[in-house]
């Protein structure tokens, strides 16, 4: 009762976001070609799948492996939690959602924790790198990415990981949880993370070039301004799915090389986010379909007197 009770919430909040800036994304994708929205609706559904993989990836480095179709039901369904505010839905309901395909709880939130710590660690490097070959002033006002790099990595490392898990549960008064991170699952999931954003990076570029920007360091400040927007709306908790805070900073890395009115810079915001929204809508039902496939083919083989695998 309570996932339906938080799915019916998240999709009402998701609406109301629509309903909110509706007139700017008819009149935005009024502008934009056929073209440009199929690759951009592909770019974001691809790096929405990549995310996924990251997070399977950190799952088989706590020693849960996934088979594909279960960690995209559990994932994609899970991730609707994020346009409720406070930025720890996601989290419980792939927790929830993991339990019922067998997965121990407190296995899927450790993951679906240090899946989003290695977002984090991600966008931040990648935020740096991509403002550092555009040659922009980006990192006079972020200069706390390296920060959070430098800590993010060595947070992310097995061994402190572990002891930190450890630490949180002592915090929180939940029984102790024996969790080792293999290095290998981190790797993989943050290789999966910046694949991750180098294809919101395509998205942005091709859909500011629909709307005039036309510099050569396109790609490269679209990518960072990207991944540092995604990054401090992650941040500011209380805005379900970053609402807000990722327009602010979007105008503001990018406005070197986009018309000074911020026009292009606003048509991103607003067009990514309708992207964004489309995707997790479709790979949500995607996940749905897949779990109730599952549950079929379950009950098939308990009428049939064969045990039902819990992993797929």
């Amino acid at each position: 009762m309570v996932k339906w009770v938080a799915a019916v919430v998240a999709i009402g909040l998701l609406a109301l976001g629509i309903a909110r800036q509706w007139e700017a994304i008819v009149a935005d994708f009024a502008r934009l070609d056929a073209v440009t929205v199929t690759v951009g609706l592909v770019t974001t559904l691809a790096a929405l799948v990549t995310n996924m993989l990251s997070w399977r990836a950190m799952m088989a480095a706590t020693g849960a492996r996934v088979r594909l179709a279960p960690a995209a039901s559990i994932f994609f369904v899970g991730q609707l939690g994020k346009y409720i505010p406070g930025g720890v839905w996601s989290i419980a309901a792939q927790a929830e959602l993991g339990r019922s395909h067998g997965l121990a709880r407190t296995g899927s939130a450790v993951a679906s924790l240090a899946s989003m710590l290695v977002s984090m660690v991600t966008a931040a490097l990648v935020g740096i790198v991509a403002l550092l070959v555009s040659a922009t002033d980006g990192l006079a006002h972020y200069w706390w990415l390296a920060v959070v790099v430098v800590l993010g990595l060595v947070a992310l490392t097995p061994p402190v990981l572990s002891r930190l898990i450890a630490l949180a549960f002592r915090v929180l008064r939940r029984p102790s949880a024996s969790v080792r991170l293999t290095w290998s699952g981190t790797a993989m999931s943050m290789t999966w993370s910046v694949a991750m954003w180098v294809l919101y990076g395509v998205q942005a570029t091709v859909v500011l070039r629909a709307f005039g920007a036309a510099d050569p360091s396109l790609f490269a400040v679209a990518t960072g301004a990207y991944a540092v927007a995604w990054l401090v709306g992650f941040l500011v908790v209380i805005a379900p799915a970053g609402l807000g805070p990722r327009e602010g900073v979007l105008l503001l890395l990018l406005a070197g090389i986009v018309s000074p009115s911020g026009g292009a810079a606003l048509a991103l915001a607003v067009v990514s986010r309708v992207f964004m929204t489309l995707g997790d809508l479709l790979l949500a039902a995607l996940g749905s379909a897949l779990a109730v496939r599952h549950r079929r083919a379950a009950r098939r083989r308990v009428t049939a007197g064969d045990l039902p695998d819990r992993h797929w």
